[in-house]
């Protein structure tokens, strides 16, 4: 186990030479010392691996790469494997293709700090950010992630929200050791590591946000997962006639219904008795041959998307789902 003060960074990479030494430099050029970074390649073809073994021979101190093989196909589970390998109390995830402010790291572990204080270390402890958006060439596209992406952080203290929305961007988070040990347990059906993470720490965590942007959130052709864009219309009508939208919608909602399915199956004991009710009132919205049950469930809930497209899509998508004879969509 490392220094209480250590904190430790988890990066994971896949064909990713164009930015990451960009990225790595940022990281080392924290106004906080007390930095490792643990990184794990998933199988490159192109100098990505290169440039790790190289900042592991120029920082043997600070710099450690995992084996890359096999690879797991996925930047979830690259991030799992290096969770599993973390020794640290205080980690954080990052990207490789981002830039980080200098005090990206000691803002967030100073709000650690603080909850580690009030809640101690045995209870679940997360703090994020918001991020600028910003082109290849780092030049700002939006000052605010949550303000182009209508993201409300204060969403965290509503588990029915989180059901449906996530406000954690991982590359942002730092986490304690008792969420990492929690997370181990991500199954096939989360959709995304800081997803699993927010879920955890609004069912049974604490957390806190910063929102000053800390990093340089880089939008390019190659993003694994970015901010993502609409079909174009010219007004909110046509956007939810928009045959891709409601398809799109549908498959992250019935997403969102395997891992809520999954979520409580590997936490049940440990949730508080409300949050395991709105799991299953929210698996409810799945299962129930009524579709008036089913729209009064997501209403009487609460399990609302941010804006009234995503709303809407929601109720077309439970009035029109088609069921299976055990009842499951």
């Amino acid at each position: 186990m490392s220094s209480s003060s250590e904190v430790e960074i988890l990066l994971a990479t896949y064909n990713g030479d164009r930015f990451l030494r960009e990225q790595i430099d940022s990281i080392l050029m924290q106004d906080y010392a007390d930095i490792r970074i643990l990184a794990r390649d998933d199988g490159s073809t192109d100098r990505t691996l290169e440039i790790l073994s190289e900042y592991v021979a120029r920082f043997p101190d600070r710099f450690r790469l995992l084996p890359s093989m096999p690879p797991t196909g996925g930047a979830k589970n690259n991030f799992l494997r290096l969770m599993e390998a973390s020794t640290a109390d205080r980690i954080c995830f990052c990207d490789q293709d981002d830039v980080w402010s200098p005090d990206k790291v000691s803002r967030t572990k100073q709000e650690m700090d603080i909850l580690a204080s009030r809640w101690g270390i045995d209870v679940p402890l997360l703090v994020f950010t918001d991020l600028r958006v910003v082109d290849e060439n780092l030049n700002i596209l939006h000052g605010s992630l949550w303000a182009k992406m209508n993201i409300d952080p204060g969403c965290m203290a509503n588990f029915a929200r989180l059901l449906v929305q996530s406000v954690v961007t991982g590359c942002t988070a730092m986490i304690n050791r008792r969420l990492l040990e929690l997370s181990l347990r991500m199954p096939e059906q989360a959709s995304m590591h800081d997803r699993w993470i927010g879920l955890l720490v609004s069912g049974m965590g604490k957390y806190s946000f910063v929102k000053t942007p800390t990093v340089l959130y880089r939008q390019h052709g190659r993003n694994v997962i970015g901010t993502g864009t609409a079909p174009q219309a010219r007004s909110l009508l046509e956007r939810f006639l928009h045959p891709r939208m409601a398809q799109k919608h549908f498959i992250q909602w019935k997403n969102s219904q395997e891992q809520a399915a999954a979520f409580l199956k590997l936490y049940a004991a440990e949730l508080p008795p409300g949050k395991r009710d709105l799991i299953m009132a929210y698996l409810r919205c799945g299962t129930s041959k009524s579709r008036l049950i089913r729209i009064a469930t997501l209403i009487r809930y609460g399990f609302y998307y941010p804006g009234i497209l995503s709303n809407l899509l929601s109720v077309f998508n439970l009035w029109n789902v088609k069921l299976d004879k055990h009842g499951a969509g």
